[in-house]
């Protein structure tokens, strides 16, 4: 057996991958190969040997794929959307052929639990598997899908989150996953809030698996007690948190960016970032500073205003 992961960055994510990359190779058990994918635009030879000498000895190797953003440059940009965000919709019919199947891990990550229980998950007949967004639980809440009614999807429908999925590509390319995404995405683009995963929660509806929760755990808000949405089971998020297998940093606040965030797991990123990219220092500035105190000591506190803001960016578009 070898497992086969697919990726998208840039160069600006060329230190969070490295961490995402020696998280994952940290907690193997086991020495099956795996051959990473990894899609970019605009990585030197010198950002390619930085990564490649991360799997050095190890049964890991790198298949490079230069794409041009061009080909994703008439897809909506507004908001936080840059074509590099698309690519994960682009990349999977890039793959040869002959390839079944592929776990998609965004950058962003921090990797606790050995990869090969994600690969081997059993997809059931669906095109994906993907864990239920812990801070957009469903399309009807505020940052999910803004024309829900309009696709025939009731208000409590699961919305997913993107950043890990496992893909069943001879379902992806028969269900024409990108072809439809796209024509999605030009054709809602004034009611997108979340790109790419708005696209892919609009076309795989009722034909995505639902993984364990711990696969993807959302390390911004996750486990901070009135940050849990309603209507999904605390019990069942609160043990994601309590055993993650993946941390996704998603959203703004980045670890690799400002330091001493409030997440539970910012030490332990701070730690894989320290061994990762040994020469690497986070930003040190007032603006900085202010986030990361903003972050830890009040964003508790003033999480309403932030729903509101997703609410009331979402309706005034």
């Amino acid at each position: 057996m070898s497992i086969h992961l697919l990726s998208t960055i840039t160069a600006a994510y060329l230190v969070p991958f490295q961490v995402t990359a020696a998280s994952l190779l940290a907690s193997r058990r086991a020495s099956t190969p795996v051959t990473w994918h990894v899609f970019e635009p605009d990585m030197s030879p010198e950002d390619r040997a930085a990564i490649e000498a991360g799997f050095d000895g190890t049964a890991v190797a790198i298949a490079w794929h230069r794409y041009a953003q061009s080909q994703l440059a008439d897809l909506p940009l507004s908001g936080r959307a840059a074509p590099g965000m698309y690519e994960r919709i682009f990349a999977p019919d890039e793959l040869p052929a002959t390839l079944e199947r592929v776990v998609y891990l965004d950058a962003d990550l921090l990797v606790l639990d050995a990869i090969d229980a994600l690969w081997c998950t059993d997809l059931t007949g669906s095109v994906i598997g993907a864990v239920q967004d812990a801070v957009i639980p469903f399309v009807s809440s505020p940052m999910g899908l803004r024309r829900h009614r309009a696709l025939g999807l009731r208000p409590t429908a699961p919305y997913f989150n993107a950043g890990v999925l496992v893909m069943d590509l001879a379902a992806w390319r028969a269900h024409r996953v990108r072809e439809r995404a796209f024509e999605y995405l030009r054709r809602e683009a004034r009611s997108i809030n979340l790109a790419d995963q708005d696209a892919l929660n609009a076309v795989l509806h009722g034909r995505w698996a639902r993984l364990a929760d711990r696969w993807n755990v959302v390390g911004g808000l996750t486990g901070r007690g009135r940050l849990e949405p309603k209507g999904v089971e605390p019990d069942r998020l609160a043990a994601a948190a309590r055993d993650p297998a993946i941390v996704h940093f998603s959203g703004h606040l980045k670890p690799w960016i400002y330091a001493r965030l409030g997440s539970r797991w910012a030490d332990a990123y701070a730690d894989a970032l320290r061994e990762a990219c040994p020469g690497y220092r986070v930003e040190r500035s007032l603006t900085a500073a202010t986030v990361s105190f903003y972050d830890r000591r009040l964003r508790t506190l003033l999480q309403p205003l932030e729903r509101l803001a997703w609410r009331t960016t979402r309706y005034l578009r």
